[in-house]
């Protein structure tokens, strides 16, 4: 434990200073579409907060490419995501594993519901639609001896508000190696990098919401119950850098819980604390269930639920 309370030090320190002077509203808030590639996906991932140091999740593309690599069979998932303001979000992941290397496929689909159309006085004329999707191709090599995985994804993105739709073509990169403790790894990532192709209007494209995330995750030894601790810090281009934590508790019979922390929506609502996350999980011999909730101010409850399995 001595070992892990060194290895968490750094991000912490980091975390301590950054909370101290991240008080203003960011002058790039706002600045770039595509704002669905920000959402966390997958169940597991979004109860704990923190993926980036993850190997052998199906799901685990959408944090870090790399973290594809480790699973021992053919695996798909579906995840669904009841997210905010009455908008909703899909997933379908499919992972073809390897010894050395590894390859995923995934569609990722955002709805923002029924949104009500007015002329100028505003008088009502019925409603539109507006729906994201991206759909990535991922691709992980295992090198020295495993102890470093590389992970690659390509991604084509759309969006449409009503008759108007813009598009993107982005790539995902992540590393994820073993760390100086038996059972740590440490992972790092940067997400969406690309260009706008198309844009909604002639002349005026948005920018993609870049990601850059450094992670660690440790499963400590000789500890009563088996245990996964994880920490991500996440530096978006459009917003403040921020941090997140989470532990994966197993209560054994294929059930776990995960309770996670997220400074980026951290602090307190009158009787309400914020930035909280939770979530569990039940293994069958085939198949996983997964569910994770979080909550934000005045803006309501995130529910999400992934089933994924051997196939």
């Amino acid at each position: 434990m001595r070992n892990l309370r060194f290895a968490f030090l750094p991000l912490a320190m980091t975390v301590v200073l950054w909370s101290d002077s991240a008080q203003a509203i960011n002058d790039s808030a706002g600045t770039t579409g595509f704002s669905f590639l920000k959402v966390g996906v997958g169940a597991r991932a979004s109860g704990l907060g923190a993926f980036t140091a993850i190997r052998g999740d199906v799901e685990a593309p959408g944090w870090n490419p790399a973290g594809l690599h480790g699973l021992s069979a053919r695996t798909a998932s579906l995840a669904y995501t009841s997210y905010l303001v009455d908008t909703e979000a899909g997933r379908i992941s499919f992972a073809l594993p390897g010894s050395q290397r590894s390859y995923g496929f995934s569609i990722n689909y955002f709805s923002y519901g029924d949104l009500a159309r007015t002329d100028a006085d505003g008088q009502d004329l019925g409603t539109f639609g507006a729906t994201d999707l991206a759909a990535s191709l991922t691709a992980t090599q295992s090198l020295f001896d495993g102890r470093l995985t590389a992970g690659g994804s390509i991604k084509s993105i759309h969006s449409s508000i009503d008759d108007f739709s813009a598009a993107a073509v982005a790539i995902d990169l992540g590393v994820i190696l073993a760390g100086p403790v038996e059972g740590m790894a440490i992972g790092a990532s940067i997400a969406n990098l690309g260009s706008v192709y198309s844009g909604y209007t002639d002349g005026f494209d948005d920018s993609l919401p870049v990601l850059l995330r450094a992670g660690i995750s440790h499963r400590p030894a000789h500890f009563p119950v088996p245990l996964l601790l994880v920490a991500d810090f996440t530096i978006p281009n459009d917003n403040d850098a921020y941090a997140t934590f989470g532990a994966e508790i197993d209560l054994g019979n294929g059930l776990s819980i995960r309770p996670g922390y997220s400074l980026q929506q951290g602090g307190s609502a009158g009787d309400e604390a914020l930035g909280l996350s939770a979530g569990g999980g039940l293994a069958m011999q085939r198949y996983r269930i997964d569910y994770a909730y979080s909550s934000f101010p005045d803006l309501g409850d995130v529910h999400r639920i992934s089933l994924s399995g051997h196939l």
